[in-house]
């Protein structure tokens, strides 16, 4: 079974329209949501659409942060496989199947999709081949990439550090002393919605600036409000 683990953070307006899709995967799996402390009417919205959810959910509670609230879907989580899902982000119906077989590959532990903007605007689609290009080339995924992994290699690895952003950059890393990580040939739809509310010119300096500083150690705190989910 494959396990879903959605981290959210006042996504009151998403929540309807993500069960919706996550009802339309075909199972067996199961949707794990972890709220790191909504202001709005997120789990509301969570209580309001689990009538008609067709699959396993739960939601939990924990303190903010997308790596700690991760590691507490992955610890809660029944299935043999883990698929840490944006809110805003959706994958094709057969993607469970296709995280299966490539868990099932010689030394395959985990991986990602295949990253594309719901945007045809001409930056996006560059960060896009830019972020696809790493990830083929140094298997680095980032979290809007859709990254899976076995629930065993998961604890061996360590889970995600507790880290103000790029928690999978470095969860990626780690994974990579453990076996491979392999890009699946299938599209993982991301919302535009951080680069129009933030300006994409902006925002694809930050990525760069904080990806540098990241290299060597260095995460200033003055980039959370960019690169986090509010």
């Amino acid at each position: 079974m494959l396990s879903i683990i959605t981290p959210v953070l006042n996504e009151e307006e998403n929540i309807p329209a993500f069960l919706a899709h996550i009802d339309d995967l075909a199972g067996p799996l199961e949707l794990i949501v972890v709220d790191g402390g909504s202001t709005d009417g997120t789990c509301r919205a969570l209580e309001a659409g689990a009538g008609s959810f067709s699959h396993r959910l739960a939601v939990l509670s924990s303190p903010r942060g997308r790596g700690v609230q991760m590691n507490a879907g992955a610890r809660h989580a029944m299935g043999t496989a883990l698929l840490f899902l944006h809110a805003d982000c959706r994958i094709p119906p057969d993607a469970p199947g296709a995280i299966g077989r490539a868990l099932e590959r010689e030394g395959v532990i985990g991986g990602g999709f295949l990253h594309t903007f719901a945007s045809r605007d001409p930056l996006l689609s560059l960060t896009s081949r830019f972020g696809n290009l790493l990830a083929a080339r140094t298997q680095t995924f980032f979290g809007d990439f859709g990254i899976f992994v076995g629930r065993e290699a998961f604890f061996e690895i360590g889970g995600y550090e507790p880290l103000p952003y790029l928690e999978d950059v470095e969860f990626s890393r780690a994974a990579r002393r453990h076996g491979r990580l392999v890009q699946l040939d299938l599209p993982i739809v991301v919302s535009p919605r951080r680069y129009l509310l933030m300006g994409k010119y902006r925002l694809s300096a930050v990525y760069i600036l904080v990806m540098l500083l990241n290299t060597v150690g260095i995460r200033p705190k003055r980039f959370i409000r960019y690169v986090v989910e509010k």
